[in-house]
């Protein structure tokens, strides 16, 4: 909230977490990624036969209004009734090797809590990649505890994967959490979700992104938002997409340039946003998208034009 500014209709924070009209818009779906149909558990989700998605807290410091997870999110929903038959089968399944810890954000858990649930993971009778997804160090950062800080270090060591969209998000608050992160032994990547008139703008990417290698954070994904029911006021065109990528290529530190992939409606996995995998259809706004697998799948690519926001950075930066 303090980092909002009142007098800004535009204000690319106030957009992401105060809720709007335009959130009752018919377009897109309640579960676009068909988690529900690939549920082992009702907190286990396992897409992919090495890895799998652990739904260990409900609870968010912020509820972005663009979240996938909208029917999960902030609903109350207990996890902790599901935790021994989520454990039995991640330590049952031998194709399993990576394990992603995700909700909700688990660093709303308390850090004991955290910590015994990385504990599990980690006396397994095999190795595990542990990939910790989380909003806090943006939007909460005085919320990471040094309990949760003694959860990673203990269980180290931890891709921590930090949901960051705007480059006013990277506060001297979310540098210290940074910092904090990776002395615990936080290996640290970044996704960032595209969004209409929050950050579809080449210069507002780049200095997101040169802002965190610059704090020791690797930008991994930017994401195509997904056809989510509510969020569809914040679908950027995927030509307007690649326009981005391209000048980021061009103009930023390569380090600085992250993946930009769709995650396909359906559940059939994610793509990178090229041409080889994406096929706009004839006189439609419908895209074809082809999976790893060869599956084929389809997006809507129906989104209003960007616009400046004139936040002045694209002036600072010509």
């Amino acid at each position: 909230m303090g980092l909002i500014d009142p007098e800004d209709p535009l204000c690319p924070i106030r957009a992401q977490a105060i809720p709007s009209v335009m959130e009752q818009r018919d377009e897109g779906m309640q579960d676009p990624l068909n988690e529900t149909g690939i549920s082992v558990t009702p907190i286990l989700l396992k897409r992919h036969p090495d890895r799998c998605v652990f739904l260990v807290s409900s609870r968010c410091a912020m509820y972005c209004r663009f979240c996938n997870r909208r029917r999960f999110a902030g609903k109350g929903i207990d996890p902790e009734p599901y935790l021994e038959e989520s454990f039995a089968h991640i330590e049952g399944d031998p194709y399993i090797r990576e394990v992603i810890l995700s909700g909700g954000d688990p660093f709303m858990l308390d850090g004991n809590k955290l910590w015994s649930i990385l504990d599990r993971l980690r006396s397994m009778r095999k190795p595990l990649t542990i990939r910790l997804s989380t909003r806090v160090p943006v939007v909460y950062p005085e919320g990471l505890a040094g309990s949760h800080l003694k959860a990673i270090k203990s269980a180290s060591p931890v891709w921590v994967v930090i949901h960051i969209n705007h480059p006013k998000e990277i506060t001297g608050e979310f540098l210290e959490a940074v910092c904090r992160l990776r002395e615990a032994g936080g290996m640290l990547v970044s996704q960032t979700v595209l969004l209409r008139n929050v950050n579809d703008c080449p210069y507002v990417l780049r200095k997101l992104f040169e802002g965190l290698i610059e704090a020791g954070v690797k930008p991994y994904y930017l994401f195509q938002l997904d056809d989510v029911k509510g969020a569809s006021h914040f679908k950027v065109r995927l030509e307007r997409g690649r326009e981005i990528m391209a000048f980021l290529r061009q103009n930023a530190s390569g380090l600085a340039v992250p993946l930009y992939a769709l995650d396909i409606p359906g559940g059939l996995g994610k793509i990178p946003v090229d041409k080889e995998h994406v096929e706009h259809l004839r006189n439609t706004t419908m895209v074809r998208l082809v999976s790893p697998s060869g599956e084929a799948g389809f997006y809507d690519d129906n989104a209003e034009e960007s616009r400046c926001m004139n936040c002045g950075i694209c002036k600072e930066d010509r």
